[in-house]
């Protein structure tokens, strides 16, 4: 039986956005394992028949000697259990992944990379420093890598001179799950629940951001636009899902959090476990992203709950809208045209349905489950046949 691994610095990483392709290959015959931090979604993992092993891993840190520590824990694991194939996500794992894989021999190592993040955005000395770095280690990565799957175009372009673009595969996102994020299947009683609890009634219309609260997400955007329209629409009601200050630099100070906070048409709901519903009474998604994203799955959860959406044509987020189709694309913190894009759909009930609709048929076509775990799949076996001569099984 071919042991296929899948490595992050997460745990929810891989319950939240991976689960289904780490099942769909343990239903294909693959004894399937998850190489996390220990966390709370390590027994739900267990509970889906996932294996389930821990390492150690500070992420913030930049210590070379917490990196070496990091390596060598995975390397213990590694040199255990033999894997045969090892998919990496994100940068450190995707680097630590490949050189522990290398010192022990794992047959095949697919790295992972799920959007470039706040390093391919920012001009700070300290920001360029880092992301010459990140450069670095993306070049040993990929130099040791077997294939590189990328999630849009811009992403491959960006690294595309660090290795050979023969390995290079584009799967576009993680998929969702189009029949648990659908208007039918959505819990009625949650849904009247969610209205009571945030006093919002059939007059209002609801915008939403779900999304961490850092300043490239365009949370800051966000606030500004609605404070714009409420002035001329006094009935729309935001909603901010995510959760707060996690002391990177990146994060959006409390004190500004908390000025926004004190008018009640500004919402801020924290972390939710229950964003089907709080789309369910959304009428107009938004994303004001500038953030390197690979594909935005808060996106994709709003498109598959029909609803119409406004992001930026940055990386990643452009991939999900074509414009005046499914929704609007406006430049990256950009407040005045993010303001006029909302507003044409706080205008125009019968648009924002048929963008809504539009959005539900592009997912189901593009970006459902079912279409990037089946190309997950395709890829396993397709290795698994490349490299049978050193695979041992």
């Amino acid at each position: 039986m071919v042991k296929i691994a899948f490595l992050s610095h997460l745990d929810w990483n891989l319950y939240l956005f991976r689960l289904s392709w780490m099942k769909a290959l343990k239903n294909e015959g693959f004894d399937v394992y998850a190489i996390i931090p220990e966390g709370k979604y390590c027994d739900k993992l267990r509970e889906a028949g996932i294996k389930v092993m821990n390492y150690r891993m500070n992420r913030r840190s930049l210590n070379p000697l917490s990196a070496i520590s990091t390596i060598y824990a995975v390397y213990k694991i590694f040199k255990r259990e033999r894997f045969n194939i090892v998919y990496t996500f994100t940068i450190k794992p995707n680097v630590y992944g490949a050189i522990a894989g290398w010192m022990t021999g794992i047959p095949v190592i697919v790295n992972c990379v799920t959007g470039l993040g706040y390093l391919y955005i920012g001009n700070t000395l300290k920001v360029k420093l880092l992301r010459f770095l990140s450069r670095i280690l993306y070049s040993l990565a990929f130099r040791i890598a077997d294939r590189v799957i990328f999630q849009n175009e811009d992403d491959f372009k960006e690294l595309l001179s660090l290795f050979d673009t023969q390995k290079a595969i584009i799967i576009s996102g993680t998929g969702v799950d189009t029949c648990f994020f659908s208007t039918e299947n959505a819990n009625i009683e949650h849904v009247e629940e969610v209205r009571k609890e945030l006093g919002i009634s059939e007059a209002n219309i609801v915008v939403t951001v779900v999304a961490r609260l850092l300043k490239s997400k365009g949370i800051l955007e966000f606030l500004q636009m609605a404070r714009e329209l409420h002035r001329r629409h006094e009935e729309t009601v935001f909603l901010v899902v995510g959760g707060e200050y996690d002391g990177s630099p990146d994060s959006i100070p409390l004190e500004t959090l908390k000025e926004y906070g004190e008018v009640s048409f500004i919402k801020f709901l924290g972390e939710r476990d229950d964003v089907r519903e709080i789309l369910f009474v959304t009428d107009i998604y938004v994303l004001p992203s500038y953030y390197r994203e690979g594909i935005p799955r808060t996106v994709l959860e709003a498109m598959s709950m029909g609803k119409p959406v406004v992001t930026t044509d940055a990386p990643g987020c452009k991939e999900t809208v074509v414009d005046g189709e499914n929704g609007f694309l406006v430049p990256p913190k950009d407040v005045n045209a993010l303001a006029d894009a909302v507003e044409r759909l706080l205008c125009d009930a019968e648009l924002r349905m048929k963008m809504g609709i539009k959005g539900r048929k592009m997912v189901l076509e593009r970006f459902s489950d079912e279409i990037i775990t089946r190309r997950i799949i395709e890829v396993s076996k397709m290795l698994v046949k490349e490299y049978s001569w050193n695979l041992g099984v």
